[in-house]
Parts: C-alpha cells; structure tokens; sequence
C-alpha cells in the first residue's frame, strides 16, 4: 500500500491512484458527505476594510457587502486574474463535476464568466456575446497595462467519454467594459496543451508561455519544455530556444519579476505525475537574454507538489508559494512558503499556518474527521483552484480548487504585509467535516 493525497487518498495501486488523479476524483472516502453547515459571514470585516491596500491588505468594500448566496458553482482547475485596482477577480471556466468517493467524475467544463468584488464579497455573472469556449486547465494571468486578462490554452471535450481537445488559442477580457475578445495571432503558436503557464512580462510587452501536456487522453501525459512568447502589440507568437531548459512538465506554477525580468518556474510533474514523486526543483527565466538557469535553494523547502500557485512579491524580492497537491502523505496542501531570490543560494522558509498530518488513515480510504490538526485561520487544504495576484505580488486572492471532501467556492485573500488570511468569501461546499460541525464520523462528514 501507499498513501499518497489525492485528497490524502490511500490506494492499493499507483495505476488506481493514476486514474483517480486523472480525472479528478478528490472526495475523502470516510465520509457521510458534505457538510450542511450554514455559510459564515460573507465579504471582509470591518477591520479588512479599514486596511491600507498600498501593505498588502485587502481591499476596501466601496459598495453594499455582498449577500449570502449566489455566485459561480463549486470547481476545480479554474482560471482567475484579479485586476490592477486589486478589486475585481474574474472567474472563467473550470471543471464543475464532482466525484463521489471512489467514483471517477464526468468532467463537465464550463464556459462562464464570473466577478468577484474582491472587497465587498459579492459576485455577479457576466455573459458578453462572445467568449472562450467550455475549458478547463488553462492559463490565465492579467495584463495589467491593458487592463484585461488573458486566457491562454486548456483543454474541453463535448462529450463524457473520448479523447480531449487540446486548445492553443488566446482570449482577452477587458476589465472595464467586461467583455472577451479573441487574440488574433500570426506566427508559429505553440502546440494545443494543458496545464500549461503563462505570465506577462509588461517591458517587453509580450505573454510568456512555458510547458504543459499536449496530449488527449484523460489517462496520459505528455509533458513539455518548451517556451513560447506571444507580442502584445504586435500579436505573432514565436519560440524561445533556450538550451539547458526545465525538465518537461505540467502541473507547475510560474510567476514574473517584472522589475528585473525574470520568470520563475516551481515543481509539477512529469509523465508520471499521477503517481508522484513531483519536481521540487525551482528555475529562472531572464527574459531579457531569453535563458534558463536553475536556482540553487537553501533552507526549508516545500514537498514537491502540483496544482499550487506562485506570485512575485516585489518589494520583498521573494516567491510565495501557496497550497497544492504534494506528494507526501497529506496530498492538498494550505500552507505558505516564501523563497527570498535577492539571496544566494535563494533561501526557502515556511511561513507559518496551514494542516499538519495528525494520524494516518485507518483503512482504505477511510480517514477521521482529525486526520489532519486544522488551521482554522487558514483556507481548506486545496489545488487546481484560481489564483489573482496583485501587480506588486503584495498579496493575492484564491477561489475555489480541488479539496478532499470535492469542489470549493470560497474566497480568501493573503496579505504580504501581515502574512495572514482573510475570508473574503465563505462557503461550506468541499470542506472537511471539522470546519463546520463537531459531529463527525469522518473527513468529509
């Protein structure tokens, strides 16, 4: 036996664990289901309003708190950007099918555009007349000189069975008048893929594209290592031959500096990576000479994961490393880690928060509802879910993921200033039993 988190799922074989992690299945199997529990208070509190934006705080509700209800259902392997006010995250796409324990879900994409006001907690959905289609496991990041975000790539299917569509296309939506439109590109475009990232580098006003598995089967990887860029202004994609590049990968996160140009690419995995172990390894790309280096690392590094977040934090010269899905014997993950790059070897330190493995299941699939120590102060344990980063990476807001007991549909934001969260948005869907009830049998209920 191994246990592995797939949602901290014990399996009795890597080619079980393979299919489970391929199409999803992410529900803690001790479980009487999701928890009935009512939503806590939606939007920030009164001292998250008063907060000063500029230290990294939330932002300020400049309208009427959002109600309890409403907003984009439940998903996983979600696209979010927030825009350059720090206010509006926008949702599009993601996978809303939801797995029974053991079961394998359907995988259904969806193809909506939601707002979150980031300060207020309220959501409105947004339906322009055009758009990307139905997708999940894109790219999506904010182009903040144009005030818009960019969707780049993922993969959809029509149907509950076949192989994927593997997209390559660009999408681009404007903040201000909340409306898509297409990206018109010459040039030769990078290949259709998956799990892919993307990160704008405003200097050289151009998307930068790295990785991702181009192949169509719901039980393979095909991993890549190629780099792409994508003009601005000019719209022709070309290709970035840099050699030594990473190791072909998906699953990873990236994120820019955009004072000095340097990209920065953390963990994911290989073909293998529906079993683990996953890359630990971080990776600098200079923008400006179009070359990959490797980072030598110190410190107290994070498990080799997938499905996490990374964001530049400016003024602290540091990469911050949010959740995932490690390899190790918890699987999603809520903790923070922060990678001070101005020293040499660049320095890894924990941050403080987040689960800590308290026993080990007692069966097969089975896990008490204490099988981790809770972070009440921290989101539920998540990954594949939708991160925007303010400009300066001073602070970020995530939605929505993948957690043990299914999908999530809240919304916390992290603050660089204080190192702390703050519920912008709560939910009960997808949480583990011990959030919202003292009465339960297990994980998820």
């Amino acid at each position: 036996m191994k246990t592995i988190g797939g949602g901290a799922i014990l399996v009795l074989s890597s080619s079980w664990l393979a299919l489970a992690l391929a199409l999803g299945l992410g529900l803690g199997c001790g479980s009487s289901g999701t928890s009935s529990a009512a939503p806590a208070t939606s939007g920030p509190d009164a001292g998250a309003e008063a907060a000063a934006p500029s230290a990294g705080d939330p932002p300020a509700c400049v309208g009427p708190p959002g109600a309890g209800g409403g907003g984009p259902k439940a998903r996983g392997d979600v696209g979010g950007a927030l825009d350059p006010s720090g206010q509006k995250l926008v949702v599009f796409g993601g996978d809303t099918a939801v797995a029974a324990c053991n079961d394998i879900p359907a995988h259904t994409h969806a193809n909506d555009t939601w707002i979150l006001d980031v300060g207020c907690g309220s959501w409105k959905q947004v339906t322009p007349p055009d758009g990307p289609g139905a997708r999940a496991r894109h790219a999506m990041v904010t182009d903040a000189d144009r005030n818009r975000a960019i969707v780049f790539g993922g993969r959809t299917r029509s149907g509950t069975s076949g192989p994927y569509t593997a997209l390559n296309d660009a999408w681009a939506f404007d903040f201000a008048a909340e409306t898509w439109t297409k990206l018109q590109a010459s040039g030769v475009a990078p290949q259709g893929r998956s799990n892919a990232t993307a990160v704008v580098d405003p200097k050289g006003k151009q998307l930068v594209v790295f990785g991702g598995s181009t192949d169509t089967s719901g039980t393979a990887f095909t991993p890549t290592a190629d780099t792409f860029v994508l003009d601005l202004e000019g719209g022709a994609w070309r290709a970035i031959a840099a050699s030594p590049a990473p190791p072909a990968r998906l699953f990873h996160a990236m994120a820019v500096d955009t004072d000095s140009r340097v990209a920065y690419v953390f963990s994911g995995g290989d073909e293998n990576a529906f079993t683990g172990p996953f890359f630990k390894d971080v990776w600098a790309l200079d923008l400006k000479g179009e070359s990959w280096s490797k980072v030598a690392t110190t410190g107290s590094a994070p498990a080799g994961r997938i499905n996490a977040s990374l964001v530049f934090d400016q003024s602290a010269k540091r990469l911050v490393v949010f959740g995932g899905h490690d390899d190790g014997a918890v699987g999603n993950q809520n903790e923070v880690y922060s990678l001070d790059v101005s020293a040499t070897p660049a320095a890894w330190s924990r941050l403080g928060g987040g689960d800590k493995l308290n026993k080990p299941p007692s069966a097969t699939c089975m896990f008490a509802p204490d099988f981790t120590t809770i972070d009440t102060a921290a989101p539920e344990r998540r990954s594949a879910f939708a991160l925007g980063a303010r400009v300066d990476g001073r602070g970020f807001v995530v939605f929505g993921g993948k957690s043990d007991c299914g999908l999530l549909s809240d919304a916390w934001w992290w603050s660089g200033s204080t190192e702390a969260w703050t519920p912008m948005k709560m939910s009960p869907v997808g949480l583990s039993c011990l959030r919202t009830s003292t009465t339960c049998t297990g994980l998820c209920g």
